[in-house]
């Protein structure tokens, strides 16, 4: 026993656990963030279902994007590159762990340290075409992780659909280490993050619903651990 009554595990738990709770924090919208994201989320929903939806679709677009860039960067783990193009395609965000980002590595279940993601503004939702020309440039730019933000997400469900393409392109690789991860972010998930869930929480349950070929929200049903602590503060 050392002198505060914690034996040497417990110690070494409580200091781990006490860094994973630091990464929690950090990645997670603060009040002054979440005051600005709710009002992001506001416009782009009010273009797309309220007083503002006939707005043209370059307007619901930049408000999209102003949202998807707000959410990565107060990610705090991504160095945020825009509009990057190389031989063959433009990427809409190339995502790099940063030094903060490489530090907490151990408590993210993100492969390698470049990402993609785009952002598609349609009225509808996206179908196995788009998933099919992402799932290629990922694999041109050797990145098994693919974050599609959109508003109204992706056509079918289960096995079906662009829903089910992700889930196939995500079996073609027999080791895990080897597949390729295509993450569906929509106007439900946005929902999830104004209720206090962080996207990097959000990309891990579905990834892990990947992995296990089930519904993510399994992986949600308990409320993010910083949320609790503050809810036990007040």
């Amino acid at each position: 026993m050392i002198s505060d009554g914690l034996t040497m595990k417990q110690l070494l738990l409580s200091e781990y656990y006490s860094e994973e709770k630091r990464f929690r924090e950090i990645t997670l919208l603060d009040e002054k963030d979440q005051h600005e994201y709710r009002q992001l989320l506001q416009i782009l929903t009010e273009l797309h279902e309220g007083s503002r939806k006939a707005a043209n679709t370059l307007e619901k677009g930049k408000a999209l994007e102003n949202l998807v860039k707000f959410l990565l960067i107060k990610s705090s783990v991504f160095e945020v590159y825009e509009n990057i193009r190389n031989t063959t395609n433009e990427i809409d965000e190339l995502l790099v762990l940063n030094r903060l980002g490489k530090k907490f590595k151990e408590f993210m279940t993100l492969p390698g340290e470049l990402y993609l993601s785009e952002c598609k503004n349609y009225n509808k939702k996206i179908d196995v075409t788009w998933v099919g020309k992402f799932f290629t440039l990922l694999a041109s730019n050797s990145s098994k992780i693919g974050i599609l933000f959109s508003y109204h997400g992706l056509t079918g469900k289960d096995w079906n659909d662009a829903v089910g393409l992700t889930r196939k392109l995500f079996l073609l690789k027999e080791e895990l280490k080897d597949r390729t991860y295509i993450i569906d972010i929509n106007k439900d998930d946005f929902k999830k993050i104004e209720q206090g869930q962080s996207l990097l929480e959000l990309i891990d349950s579905k990834m892990k619903a990947l992995q296990l070929q089930t519904n993510f929200e399994i992986f949600l049903n308990q409320k993010h651990p910083a949320i609790i602590d503050k809810e036990k503060e007040k």
